[in-house]
């Protein structure tokens, strides 16, 4: 009789693993955004556009991560530690990554959802790690958030598309079969005995980091830093071997470039319109320039759409870092 809502308990992720900071929004950052890609991915109806302002439903949410994935400002914090996350994957011989709901083995790293991983990310991770990086798929198609699974592969299947035929694709699904799940009654009874023990210890232990986690994560409206995407892409370039080419040349794919024409004049607008601090300004004799750093650019947009003099122009791809893209005389 109790057995449906100790399961319900068990399986719900507590507490709240995502964090919505909505000054960090594109729309808040400039009201004529139009940047709607976390209410398009949301399937729980936990975001929703009033007005044209994004709202955000902790009550409905489901914690799939995708929100964090797509998000291109980081106004969604999250409890993971990205650096640790891909340092542990470039150390270890073979991976295993498996959500909470999944199977319950210790040599596993746990994630909470594998809608966390967004493309750049799965990019990242198949450029460093040293063999087959196993992603566990076993429980999706039964939870909440089965829809990430679909995700999963479609993003996949854009990174090989990238790699067109070259390098190697490394990231590999294991479904309950491959992972040799029980299928008697009696062997079930045990996993499922196991997974309530297991998942009782663990609610402490993740009650703590999560609070400790979200305290370091939560991105303030006002600071002008790297994107989670950008600075995972920037730390996996300095550790990807050298043979990879192939897996370099995707990574930097996923940079941008700006460039502009001859109506720039070098105004502060897009510098200080710019979340990142991937534009700045700066004076050299008799000259100003208007310098770009592709690293830390996260591809919003902003400055290309707040430009009044239509100078700008942005476009996928690494291009040289940092460049002059314009100079006035002074």
């Amino acid at each position: 009789m109790l057995t449906q809502p100790l399961i319900e308990t068990l399986l719900t992720e507590s507490p709240r693993q995502i964090q919505f900071e909505g000054r960090c929004c594109l729309r808040a950052r400039f009201n004529k955004n139009e940047c709607s890609a976390c209410v398009d991915q949301c399937s729980s109806n936990a975001l929703v556009l009033t007005g044209r302002t994004i709202v955000f439903n902790p009550e409905k949410c489901t914690s799939c991560m995708h929100c964090v994935a797509v998000c291109p400002n980081d106004a969604f914090s999250h409890t993971i530690d990205t650096v640790s996350f891909l340092q542990r994957l470039a150390e270890k011989n073979a991976v295993i990554f498996s959500c909470k709901k999944g199977i319950s083995n210790p040599d596993h790293v746990l994630i909470p959802c594998v809608g966390f991983f967004s493309e750049p990310l799965l990019a990242a991770m198949n450029s460093i790690t040293k063999d087959d990086c196993c992603i566990d798929i076993s429980r999706c198609a039964e939870c909440v958030n089965g829809h990430c699974e679909e995700i999963l592969h479609e993003n996949i299947q854009n990174l090989n598309t990238k790699m067109g035929g070259n390098g190697k694709i490394r990231l590999k699904f294991l479904s309950e079969k491959q992972l040799g799940l029980p299928s008697d009654e009696k062997t079930e009874r045990r996993s499922f005995l196991r997974l309530v023990r297991n998942k009782i210890a663990d609610m402490g232990r993740d009650a703590v980091t999560f609070q400790l986690s979200d305290s370091a994560e939560t991105k303030k409206s006002h600071s002008k830093n790297q994107t989670r995407n950008t600075a995972i892409l920037h730390y996996v370039l300095t550790i990807v071997p050298d043979e990879r080419v192939y897996e370099k040349e995707v990574l930097l794919s996923y940079f941008f470039s700006v460039s502009a024409n001859e109506q720039c004049d070098c105004c502060p607008s897009c510098t200080g319109m710019c979340p990142t601090g991937a534009l700045k300004r700066k004076k050299e004799k008799d000259k100003k320039h208007l310098t770009f750093t592709s690293i830390n650019c996260s591809g919003c947009g902003l400055c290309v759409q707040f430009c009044r003099k239509n100078a700008l122009t942005m476009k996928s791809g690494f291009s040289g870092d940092p460049y002059i893209v314009a100079s006035i005389a002074d």
